[in-house]
């Protein structure tokens, strides 16, 4: 017979405007962004083959992305204050949508850049280079935000750094779901 072990884990109150949900049998407590911004976010994927993913930063976790279906091209975002679904069509181009339509969408290129135009507002630019970095520049070239892999064994995980140019934008939790769905759709060698 196992001896049981004597660890209690006690749950921390919520933080002011943090939602707590629970998805596939484990409980979330998403905070807003608010200061983590100014340091770096890391996508992590808790388990090994298990479809999820999360937005967290040392102040914890703010937004978790789950799949959907068998064939993962659908998946659900839940942050603080909205949910959101993100699909890949057929031909690559990841959609991010509301209860009210598309909020913004990346269609698939073949060749280093793809477009991410936003419902509102400018085209940005979703780039690719070497070693597996990717950046979101707007027109003039300006890095919006760094997406940097990190290597961990059968998962999926990165570090993302938000420009000073992109951490007053109404729309960077969009932003940060939507790049991360078209980096998740871009390589057929990522099983998920």
């Amino acid at each position: 017979m196992r001896k049981r072990t004597r660890i209690v884990v006690q749950s921390r109150p919520l933080a002011p405007g943090a939602r707590e949900l629970v998805v596939n049998g484990r409980a979330h407590a998403l905070a807003a962004l608010g200061d983590a911004i100014h340091g770096e976010l890391f996508w992590m994927q808790p388990a090994v083959f298990r479809r999820e993913w999360q937005l967290v930063s040392e102040r914890g976790e703010h937004m978790l992305i789950y799949s959907r279906g068998l064939s993962g091209r659908r998946a659900s975002v839940e942050t603080p204050a909205a949910t959101w679904s993100v699909s890949r069509g057929w031909t690559g181009r990841v959609e991010l949508t509301d209860a009210g339509g598309s909020l913004m969408s990346v269609a698939h290129r073949w060749l280093m850049r793809s477009r991410l135009e936003p419902a509102a507002g400018p085209s940005l630019v979703w780039r690719w280079h070497w070693l597996g970095g990717r950046t979101l520049e707007d027109e003039e070239g300006h890095v919006l935000l760094r997406l940097q892999l990190m290597w961990s064994f059968l998962r999926q995980q990165a570090v993302v750094t938000v420009a000073d140019a992109a951490r007053g934008r109404e729309d960077l939790l969009q932003l940060l779901a939507v790049t991360w769905f078209a980096w998740l759709s871009e390589a057929p060698a990522h099983g998920h």
